[in-house]
């Protein structure tokens, strides 16, 4: 798994353009699958068909984009214009690359305070001299990420961009492989555009109309220096979700999924997290509702490029995740 990981992290997939990790993905799965295919909006459907011809649908979701930023203008001297959803400040003397491999760095037009710069203060340098020659490599609405390569701290605890969800998706790749002989049927999302509104897991739910859905998903950690009251630390398990902005968990399925993390021994905490959201409220609305859980993995320094998860915890994540689709009788 630390191998797929780190594979996954350095892939550059932002949100609708995923192809890079959809790519790695279809090749992981491939050997497990009974099925793969790509939908409309990229998402990668992967499924396992159970052995009764009574059992249920159930569905294992994690997204694949991370936060990515857009080139909106190209300078006359060659240098791009971008915007995004990360911190300006953070951004300067950074590395971003787009998903055809053109790489540039970010710097600022002048020395203002960090807390004052916004977009419109950042340029891209990505060796262009002119226009023409930047737009060889980069067009306008062209989306990059952040680039970086996986460090490992110690023998359970990696570092990179990306963690955020590509530790949800390396799980579920865990999961397909541990899913033998079970009774339900089992579809694998690996859904697209979720940083800008769930918009591949809508679909794709819609279509498939699962009996039970699954989210595996990352949320920050408050176990660092002024991190705030949030009560998942790193290395302590998998976060069982109760709450986020968008999303209550129905009491019987919290109940299900403790129950099920305290009966086999995985190592699990609480997670209420009402400044974040991701694709599990879309799904308990689709349709006429989807019943639906959510499994976190603790990522520290979330949105940077230096995320860092703990393999304990991922596999944690994967442990519950199978024994709930291999038990599921709700």
């Amino acid at each position: 798994m630390k191998e797929l990981l780190t594979r996954l992290s350095q892939a550059c997939g932002p949100w609708g353009r995923e192809d890079n990790v959809r790519d790695i993905l279809q090749e992981a799965v491939a050997p497990y699958a009974d099925s793969v295919q790509t939908d409309v909006l990229g998402n990668l459907i992967v499924t396992k068909k159970g052995t009764a011809n009574t059992g249920k649908h159930l569905l294992l979701v994690a997204h694949m984009d991370e936060e990515g930023l857009l080139v909106n203008h190209i300078e006359d001297n060659g240098y791009l214009r971008i915007q995004g959803n990360l911190q300006p400040a953070y951004l300067v003397g950074q590395r971003i690359e787009f998903p055809n491999g053109t790489v540039g760095v970010v710097h600022a037009e002048s020395a203002n305070a960090p807390g004052d710069l916004t977009f419109f203060g950042l340029f891209v340098d990505i060796g262009a001299t002119s226009a023409e020659q930047a737009k060889q490599w980069v067009r306008l609405g062209d989306i990059a990420t952040l680039s970086q390569r996986v460090l490992e701290l110690s023998p359970d605890k990696l570092v990179g961009k990306a963690m955020d969800n590509r530790a949800g998706c390396a799980a579920a790749v865990e999961v397909l492989k541990g899913l033998g002989s079970q009774p339900h049927d089992v579809t694998l999302v690996f859904s697209t555009q979720d940083g800008v509104g769930n918009r591949g897991i809508k679909p794709a739910a819609f279509g498939l109309e699962p009996d039970f859905g699954l989210v595996l998903d990352t949320v920050r950690t408050g176990d660092t220096p002024g991190a705030g009251r949030v009560e998942v630390k790193l290395g302590h398990g998998v976060a069982v979700k109760l709450m986020d902005k968008n999303f209550i968990v129905p009491p019987r399925i919290k109940n299900f999924l403790l129950d099920l993390a305290e009966t086999n021994g995985i190592a699990h905490q609480l997670e209420v997290f009402p400044d974040g959201s991701n694709d599990a409220g879309a799904l308990l609305t689709m349709r006429d509702g989807v019943p639906t859980g959510g499994l976190s993995i603790p990522v520290r320094y979330s949105n940077t490029i230096s995320e860092m998860v703990d393999l304990r915890d991922v596999e944690a994540a994967a442990k519950l995740a199978l024994h709930t689709l291999t038990n599921y009788n709700m």
